[in-house]
């Protein structure tokens, strides 16, 4: 009997904390609406106080504009993209000061109502993305892996997402939650470097004989792993339309971590600082006819206090604006080699990915260029970094010589570096 009357006593105390979720459910809903809004203000204000509440899978406490999730010690803001009637796109930024970076997701929606479209939008946060995030700062399930970078071993904790599915496919046995790290797990150890943390996005979906395939580190796309995500879900079998994705979560161990004087939202103001000045510099180097890059390489370690950093600059900014300029004309390898001077021979072939610096530099300078950091002179700036780039030689020659290069893919750079450059 006494177990019996333990059972009612559980089974009560369910029902009356279900009741109280309800009962507060109600009343936000009541205060703050149930999300059939096209106003962005009260859209956010449900955003915040109702559709994201009890579904991140941690604790959270409202602050303004966003959420702070304790136990993770991490900040979660949504911002709203797309507010339509029966469709929403939410974008989610999320920080914390163990990972050394912002993570973003978007979250599209579509539904019978606003609501429901914010709803389905929500979930596709909720049952991906949270849940792997739950894992790492968990240490629950992780995947040991070790990576080189830069002649340093690197050890990680790989945590991996349940795969989010859309619509119907013929042979359910195609969604397992392995098929996409078996498929990437190699690729995507070649482009570790020394990040604290490493996101991956993977998605995949078919309509008809339509195929999408798409894999992100760190949001950056892939365009080789997209084909691979591609080629997979070519095979699919559909119902007329299926789609899935999939989060990995690399966590690199403390121990084999190396300082980053750039990581986390204080170092990458630093970083933005110091790219729209090299940029200054550039340009005023540049106006004049004596123009001497050795000389501004000299100048610049001496002005930014970081060797390093005044290389990138010089080498890097101009194929940033580079790529960004032809990216509809051309594709542009994954990689770039860098070749100490004197040292041709020497094979020192990096993804972009693994460098520290080269996409932090890439966001400070066009965040700088739409918040008008340069003024009047921006559009100057932007046509002589592209014009001091070895991507635009390379199409000039190739346009002199009456050959096309659209819809190939430039190799990789070779980028010419001091001896006592860093590769970081």
């Amino acid at each position: 009997m006494g177990k019996f009357f333990n059972w009612l006593k559980g089974n009560k105390a369910e029902k009356e904390a279900e009741e109280r979720a309800r009962r507060e459910l109600n009343e936000r809903i009541r205060q703050y609406g149930d999300g059939n809004t096209r106003d962005p203000q009260k859209a956010m204000e449900f955003l915040l106080h109702v559709g994201l509440h009890g579904v991140l899978g941690t604790e959270e406490i409202v602050e303004g504009d966003h959420l702070v999730l304790p136990e993770w010690n991490a900040t979660l803001t949504p911002a709203i993209s797309q507010l339509e009637e029966r469709g929403v796109v939410l974008d989610f930024y999320l920080n914390a000061p163990q990972w050394g970076k912002e993570l973003y997701e978007c979250c599209a929606g579509m539904g019978t109502s606003t609501g429901q479209a914010m709803g389905m939008a929500i979930g596709s946060l909720a049952f991906t993305f949270l849940p792997g995030i739950a894992r790492m700062e968990r240490r629950e399930h992780g995947r040991p892996l070790t990576s080189t970078f830069a002649g340093r071993e690197h050890q990680w904790q790989a945590y991996i997402s349940d795969v989010a599915v859309m619509g119907k496919l013929l042979q359910p046995r195609q969604v397992q939650v392995d098929t996409y790290w078996e498929l990437l797990k190699e690729d995507i150890v070649k482009r570790l470097g020394n990040q604290q943390l490493c996101y991956v996005k993977i998605y995949g979906a078919k309509v008809g004989d339509e195929v999408t395939g798409e894999c992100r580190i760190d949001d950056i796309k892939s365009e080789e792993l997209s084909a691979k995500v591609a080629q997979l879900v070519k095979d699919w079998k559909v119902e007329d339309f299926a789609s899935q994705k999939q989060f990995f979560f690399l966590r690199q161990e403390e121990a084999t971590t190396l300082p980053n004087p750039y990581a986390g939202r204080e170092g990458q103001a630093a970083l933005k600082a110091k790219v729209i000045q090299a940029v200054r510099l550039f340009h005023e180097a540049h106006s004049r006819e004596d123009f001497d890059a050795h000389a501004l390489e000299t100048r610049l370690a001496q002005e930014l206090g970081d060797a390093t950093l005044a290389a990138e600059c010089l080498r890097f900014l101009p194929e940033i604006c580079a790529e960004n300029a032809y990216q509809e004309q051309t594709g542009f390898a994954e990689s770039v080699q860098l070749v100490p001077m004197g040292r041709i021979g020497q094979d020192n072939t990096v993804y972009k990915n693994q460098l520290a610096d080269f996409y932090p530099m890439w966001k400070a300078l066009f965040e700088a260029f739409q918040e008008g950091a340069f003024g009047d002179e921006t559009n100057d700036i932007y046509r002589e970094l592209i014009g001091y780039s070895a991507i635009c030689h390379c199409l000039e020659k190739a346009r002199q010589e009456g050959s096309s290069l659209e819809g190939g893919t430039l190799s990789a750079l070779l980028i010419p570096i001091n001896l006592d450059f860093v590769i970081r």
